[in-house]
C-alpha cells in the first residue's frame, strides 16, 4: 500500500518530518510519501491562506496521485479535500474528519485544540462536517504553527493547560486540532487522563482501514 500525503504550503521545510512520523504510525507494509506545494503560503492559519492553498493543493495531486492507493491532504482544515474525492476514485483523507470521527468512537463530547488563533474556522469545519453536536469546545494555544517546536516542552505545557479547561468544561475526548502538533497526543493524555487524538496518525489509520476494505467516497455524495 502507498500513501501519498501532502503538506498544503509552499516550503518542504515538513516533508522529512513528517515522513518520518508518518511511518512511525504505518503498518509494515504500507510505504509514505510524503511532498508540498512548492509555492504558495507557509502556513494555514487565516482564511486567504486556505483559499491560496486549496487550488495549489488539488493541482498537486492531480498530478502526483497515480502510484498512491490513498491520499491525505496533511492540515487541519483539510482543504482541497472534498474536491478530491470527486476526481479521484480512492480514498482521500484530512485529519480534521478523520481526527473527529475517530473521537467520536471514544466519547461523545469532544474539545478540540489548535494553535494561531484558528478556533472560528475549524468549529465550522466540524459543524460542516456534521458533528457539531458533540463539539464543547475549541481552543487554541498562544503559538503560530511555525512556531511550534521551538519549543516543545513549552508547547506540550501549554496544550496540557487547554486540556485542563477543556475537562472542566465536561470533555470527554480532546483532538490536537493542528498537524504541526502531531506526535505530542501521548504527552498530553499521560497528563490529561482522557484520550487524545493524534491527527496524523488518526488520518493515516483511517487511509490504510478504507484501502485494506476496498472502499471508497459514495459517488451519490461526491
Amino acid at each position: 500500500m502507498r500513501v501519498l500525503v501532502v503538506n498544503p504550503v509552499g516550503t518542504e521545510k515538513w516533508d522529512r518530518v513528517d515522513e518520518e512520523l508518518f511511518s512511525r504510525y504505518a503498518s509494515s507494509e504500507t510505504e509514505i510519501k510524503v511532498i508540498s506545494l512548492g509555492k504558495g503560503p507557509k502556513s494555514l492559519e487565516r482564511r486567504i491562506d486556505e483559499v491560496e492553498a486549496m487550488p495549489l493543493v488539488i493541482k498537486k495531486v492531480m498530478e502526483t496521485h497515480g502510484d498512491f492507493d490513498a491520499v491525505i491532504v496533511n492540515c487541519f482544515l483539510d482543504p482541497g479535500v472534498e474536491a478530491l474525492r470527486s476526481l479521484l476514485n480512492k480514498p482521500v483523507l484530512g485529519p480534521c474528519e478523520s481526527s473527529i470521527a475517530l473521537a467520536s468512537l471514544l466519547g461523545k463530547k469532544i474539545s478540540v485544540i489548535t494553535v494561531g488563533g484558528g478556533e472560528a474556522m475549524i468549529e465550522e469545519k466540524i459543524v460542516q462536517k456534521g458533528y457539531g453536536d458533540l463539539l464543547v469546545s475549541v481552543k487554541s494555544i498562544d503559538i503560530g504553527v511555525l512556531d511550534i517546536d521551538t519549543d516543545l516542552p513549552s508547547t506540550v505545557t501549554k496544550l496540557v493547560k487547554k486540556g485542563e479547561e477543556a475537562l472542566k468544561e465536561g470533555a470527554e475526548v480532546v483532538v490536537l486540532g493542528c498537524t504541526g502538533l502531531a506526535g505530542l497526543a501521548a504527552s498530553v493524555e499521560e497528563k490529561l487522563g482522557i484520550p487524545v487524538v493524534d491527527p496524523a496518525a488518526a488520518t493515516l489509520k483511517m487511509a490504510e482501514a478504507l484501502v485494506k476494505l476496498r472502499l471508497v467516497h459514495s459517488r451519490r455524495r461526491y
